[in-house]
């Protein structure tokens, strides 16, 4: 009787299964390959992603400390120690990273509430040559706020935005916030972006203050007054000092401290090429009896208006990285 060890395969079935385990091995290792790179991708992301996490938490953390260091100086009662409120900018500059300040006080800027028709038309006027359109939007501005239903010529009430199509009406109130201009039949986002530095809710005065007026504003309301022959001796001084390359010396005394000041501070923040952070945030002095010296009215973070590290803005920009170096 024949016994296995003496069954004799034939040689090509052999070969077959040779070749098919051959394929198998082959199969095996390539979806073992294709797993490796799949969990190396997967982790170089998920370290890339965590890295960009830290990175922009940095850089908030930073911007963060921008606030506060400004609200810091702002409250110094010695003048020569207290930032400026005027738009000029303040950059401290570390080993991996750069942080821009920019302070301006409310007091300096075109209250929408309260200005009269000459101080709105000339912040329009900026931004809108055409003669109709900047009337329109003027009027229906004013009628938003005024008390009545009476259009004014070009104005824009409750009849217009029906026919508009839209399902909302001027409020006749004063603004609540400065979002709300956005509201206003012939507003558009261009027109909006442009004019915001210039206006405010939080002044409650008529006309901007020009010692506290960033130099933007003050060569608008100048250009406007030339436009209409009127010369004021008081607005061409500021001007004239705004445009001086000491404009940022402390001599020129904006800021100042007291009850009730209000002011927005600009933060930006640039880490390497990593990443990036910005704050937008309005406080309101408490003066120097409050538990806290500012008050926060208004926070954004994520900026969308034209960046402080922008080419144009040098011409402000004050460096102070040396105050913050301690000796060894």
């Amino acid at each position: 009787m024949m016994t296995p060890a003496n069954v004799k395969f034939p040689s090509s079935l052999s070969t077959r299964q040779q070749g098919l385990a051959l394929v198998i091995v082959i199969w095996i290792l390539t979806l073992l390959t294709l797993m490796a790179g799949s969990f190396a991708l997967s982790m170089r992301r998920e370290s890339s992603v965590s890295y960009a996490i830290t990175e922009n938490a940095k850089a908030l953390a930073l911007a963060e400390s921008g606030l506060y260091l400004a609200e810091f100086y702002l409250s110094q009662a010695d003048p020569e120690q207290r930032w400026l409120a005027n738009g000029t900018i303040y950059e401290i500059i570390g080993q991996e990273s750069r942080l821009r300040i920019r302070v301006f006080s409310e007091a300096g800027k075109v209250d929408i509430n309260m200005a009269g028709e000459e101080p709105l038309a000339a912040v329009l006027k900026s931004v809108l040559p055409d003669d109709w359109e900047r009337q329109h939007l003027l009027n229906a501005i004013l009628d938003w706020r005024d008390a009545d239903d009476d259009t004014r010529t070009q104005g824009a009430e409750k009849r217009q935005y029906k026919s508009a199509g839209l399902s909302y009406g001027p409020t006749n109130a004063a603004f609540q916030s400065l979002e709300g201009l956005q509201l206003v039949l012939g507003m558009n986002e261009g027109i909006y972006n442009a004019i915001q530095p210039y206006l405010t809710v939080y002044s409650s005065a008529a006309e901007p203050s020009l010692r506290d007026a960033s130099p933007e504003l003050l060569n608008i309301l100048a250009a406007d007054l030339k436009d209409r022959g009127i010369q004021d001796a008081a607005l061409q001084n500021s001007v004239t000092e705004a445009d001086k390359a000491g404009n940022a010396s402390a001599d020129f005394e904006q800021a100042f401290t007291g009850e009730n000041q209000t002011y927005t501070i600009i933060v930006e923040v640039e880490i390497r090429e990593a990443a990036s952070a910005g704050l937008e945030v309005v406080v309101q002095s408490q003066g120097n009896g409050g538990a806290t010296p500012f008050d926060t009215l208004d926070w954004k973070q994520n900026l969308q208006t034209s960046s402080l590290f922008n080419n144009a803005m040098e011409y402000s920009v004050i460096t102070i990285q040396d105050e913050f170096r301690y000796d060894d």
